[in-house]
């Protein structure tokens, strides 16, 4: 298959690199890591250690798939310029937040919309070079009828991307938020590795229950978000979480996409997520201060 990776950061890089393995991968990322990849290919060190070489220049053909791996406030503007320059294909996320398929769907279409999360620990390193430091599932579904979706995981299966196919995919995006709202702003907060917060279990169980409370309301049952997140704090205990990487790097977050996300719509339901609700308070706070 011929793949895209838009958005080529940490994840985007991972999954374009492991991909370029079996299939034609063109990474789409910033100017200063793909040079560095153009020049000396993409470094991954840790629980992958390789170096690979997709392409990073565009020879003007056709793509089957193209995988989205922006931040989630930047999918609307990432999809303009994408179909602007590539055209119409199946889109695949990878990203974190509960609105990015719907988004989606509205440049390509509900049978070319592909939802997906997975579990893998990505650290960007420095220009041209990522670090491996968690492995995990990743899972696919179309939003609507689509027969590609088989195709990609067979795909990524043969690459060593270990996926799975949910003919419930909203619900998965669903638990993998409810995971990210724990994981990714208890550790912005207490500024560690995943693997600390074993110690706050308590608080991680509130939080989760909240989530889930609210995936209720919308439809989606789900109870087992608590032990999936300490599942994945075991797994990716030496992992930095995406959005500490992101106020480290003094960058904006995705806090709006997901504990504000879950916040807003249990608003809409006449109820509060209080949990959700000062998470995010205090991580736009610190992006303010850029801490």
């Amino acid at each position: 298959m011929k793949f895209i990776v838009y958005g080529a950061g940490a994840l985007g890089s991972l999954f374009g690199g492991l991909l370029s393995r079996c299939h034609n991968v063109l990474l789409i990322g910033r100017e200063e890591h793909i040079n560095a990849i153009f020049k000396h290919g993409l470094k991954i060190e840790g629980i992958t250690n390789e170096i690979f070489y997709p392409n990073v220049e565009w020879d003007g053909s056709n793509y089957d798939l193209m995988i989205l791996t922006v931040k989630a406030y930047d999918t609307e503007k990432a999809m303009e310029q994408a179909i602007k320059k590539f055209g119409v294909m199946p889109v695949l996320s990878l990203q974190n937040g509960l609105r990015n398929e719907d988004i989606i769907e509205k440049f390509v279409g509900r049978e070319n919309t592909i939802g997906g999360v997975t579990s893998h620990g990505v650290t960007f390193i420095s220009p041209g070079k990522i670090r491996h430091a968690g492995k995990g599932v990743t899972i696919i579904g179309g939003i609507g009828k689509n027969e590609i979706v088989e195709n990609i995981a067979n795909a990524f299966n043969e690459c060593g991307i270990e996926t799975k196919v949910s003919k419930n995919i909203k619900k998965e995006i669903w638990r993998k938020t409810i995971i990210n709202s724990a994981i990714n702003s208890l550790t912005t907060i207490l500024k560690c590795k995943n693997g600390e917060l074993i110690k706050y279990e308590n608080l991680i169980k509130k939080i989760c229950s909240e989530g889930m409370e609210v995936a209720k309301i919308e439809g989606y049952s789900i109870n087992d978000a608590f032990e999936k997140t300490m599942h994945v704090i075991t797994n990716t205990k030496n992992n930095y979480s995406s959005m500490l990487q992101d106020i480290m790097n003094k960058k904006r977050t995705e806090i709006n996409e997901i504990n504000g996300e879950i916040s807003r719509i249990a608003e809409l339901h006449g109820i509060h997520a209080c949990y959700n609700s000062v998470l995010t308070e205090i991580i736009k706070e610190m992006e303010n201060v850029g801490t």
